[in-house]
C-alpha cells in the first residue's frame, strides 16, 4: 500500500489526476496544521478531497488539525468522515467555545 503525504491541502482536481496515474495509492495524508482560521471554503475543499480520494479507491486522513478545525468538523458532522491520523486528537474535540470565537452558553 502506497501512501501520499501533502504538506497542504491540494486542489481536489489535482488529487484526482494524481490518483488516476497512481492506482497503487491507498492512503492520502493531508497536513492541515496551517488552517488556523478555517472556514466554510476550507471544509468544502476537504470534503471534496475526501470524495476525490474515495473515487480513486483511497482514504484521506488529516494530520495536524487544530482545535478550530476539529470543532468545525464536529459541528458539521464531517469529523466522522474526515479522520485525523493523530491519535491524541481522536474522539470529539475538547475546545472551549470562547477560544473558537464563540460565547459559552449560560
Amino acid at each position: 500500500m502506497e501512501r501520499l503525504l501533502f504538506p497542504a491541502p491540494p486542489a481536489p482536481e489535482d488529487l484526482a489526476d494524481l490518483l488516476a496515474d497512481r492506482p497503487d495509492v491507498r492512503l492520502v495524508v493531508c497536513e492541515v496544521g496551517r488552517l488556523t482560521a478555517p472556514g466554510p471554503a476550507d471544509l468544502d475543499r476537504l470534503a471534496r478531497l475526501r470524495l476525490a480520494a474515495r473515487r480513486a479507491g483511497a482514504e484521506l486522513v488529516l494530520r495536524g488539525a487544530g482545535p478550530r478545525l476539529r470543532l468545525l468538523l464536529a459541528l458539521t458532522g464531517l469529523d466522522g468522515v474526515l479522520a485525523d491520523d493523530d491519535p491524541s486528537t481522536a474522539g470529539p474535540p475538547t475546545v472551549d467555545p470562547s477560544a473558537a470565537g464563540g460565547q459559552p452558553h449560560r
